[in-house]
C-alpha cells in the first residue's frame, strides 16, 4: 500500500512487470504444452487458434513493458516525492 501511495506511476510499474509475468503464463506457455501433448494436425483449427494466441502473447509481452516503461518515464519527470 505504501509503494502504491508513494509513487503515482505505479500503474505503470504494475504494466512493466506485468508484461513479463502476464501474458507468458496467460497466453503462450499454455498454448505451446497444449501443441506440444496433442500434437494437433498442422494448420487446423485448434492448430490456427493456438498460434494466433501465442502470436498475441508475444506481441502483448513485448508491448507492454514498452508501455509501462513510457508511462515512468513521463510520469516521473516532474515528479516530486511527498508534495
Amino acid at each position: 500500500m505504501f509503494v502504491g501511495m508513494t509513487f503515482p506511476f505505479f500503474g505503470g510499474l504494475l504494466a512493466f512487470f506485468g508484461g513479463f509475468a502476464f501474458a507468458p503464463t496467460t497466453y503462450f506457455i499454455p498454448c505451446v504444452i497444449w501443441l506440444a501433448i496433442y500434437k494437433p494436425k498442422k494448420y487446423s483449427l485448434s492448430w490456427c487458434a493456438n498460434w494466433v494466441c501465442i502470436m498475441f502473447g508475444l506481441c502483448l509481452m513485448i508491448l507492454s513493458p514498452i508501455g509501462g516503461l513510457r508511462t515512468i518515464v513521463i510520469q516521473a519527470k516532474d515528479y516530486k516525492f511527498y508534495s
